[in-house]
């Protein structure tokens, strides 16, 4: 009898240990895997935040270069300043001192000088400056000599206070006043009469 006692709580014990042993391993390995489960979502949200962190360093490059005044195309810094100030001593000749308003507009779109300073506008923007504010100041430039052609000599003065402006800023030159006229560095009231201006003339 006693050995009958004896051999089933044997059975009993061995059986016990034995459960005992599985479902530890059983929750090793769920703990195992818990933990890999884990460590896949921290790498994963590392890589998110890494990857998000890249993105705004991007926007916040675009918005830089944007915002930026002025910006040159490699290798035509230079030769962009030497223009502006070229540019605004021809429209210091050409506008100056009352200039402007005794034009003779019909015999000025043959002149060699006005026919240069075209194209320089235009190199200006496509192949002197890069991505930057002052690129909306030359396309207003642009415009301004185009209605300046129609024999509108406010629009002349407007064009001449845009390359005053810009060589005063870009080349440091000393000048008795700042008209506040361009997108680089001027300021919204002057900035917005001389669009209201070019806006009006141009019949929008």
């Amino acid at each position: 009898m006693n050995r009958i006692l004896i051999s089933i709580l044997g059975v009993i014990v061995v059986g016990v240990s034995l459960y005992y042993i599985a479902v530890s391993n059983g929750d090793e390995g769920a703990t195992a895997e818990l933990e890999v489960e884990e460590l896949d979502l921290e790498e994963n949200s590392e890589e998110t935040a890494e990857s998000n962190e890249v993105e705004l360093l991007n926007e916040e490059e675009i918005d830089s270069i944007v915002e930026q005044p002025v910006a040159y195309q490699e290798n035509q810094e230079k030769t962009v300043k030497e223009i502006i100030a070229k540019q605004h001593h021809y429209l210091n000749k050409l506008a100056g001192w009352g200039n402007a308003d005794t034009l003779d507009y019909e015999a000025l779109q043959n002149n060699q000088e006005w026919q240069k300073l075209k194209k320089d506008i235009e190199w200006l923007k496509e192949s002197g400056f890069a991505e930057s504010v002052v690129l909306t100041d030359m396309g207003n430039a642009k415009e301004f000599m185009n209605v300046a052609s129609s024999g509108d000599s406010k629009s002349l003065l407007y064009l001449h206070r845009i390359f005053h402006d810009l060589d005063a800023e870009i080349n440091d030159q000393e000048v008795d006043k700042i008209w506040n006229v361009t997108h680089a560095f001027g300021n919204q009231p002057e900035q917005d009469q001389l669009l209201s201006y070019l806006s009006t003339e141009r019949g929008e």
